[in-house]
């Protein structure tokens, strides 16, 4: 009868330390998936911000090739 209770206790303490595993495991799969999510939208927000950014370059561009040609324009008047 001891044999079977020290059986039995063994037995509880080795399934609450998998319990507590498993559990440890759920939570860090929880955290992994809400920063991964986390990394997906900082990386569409950059993402925006990016094509924003690109779009300002390329109308500066073309401001300036307007500004070069205007200059060019005034530079052959004037000779």
């Amino acid at each position: 009868m001891i044999e079977c209770a020290v059986f039995r206790r063994n037995h509880q303490r080795a399934l609450d330390s998998m319990q507590a595993s498993l559990e440890a495991e759920a939570r860090g799969k929880a955290e992994a998936l809400r920063s991964k999510k986390k990394l997906e939208q900082d990386i569409n927000e950059l993402e925006v911000a990016l094509d924003g950014a690109n779009r300002g370059r390329a109308d500066a561009e073309k401001n300036i090739k307007k500004l070069q040609q205007q200059i060019k324009d005034v530079e052959q008047v004037s000779v």
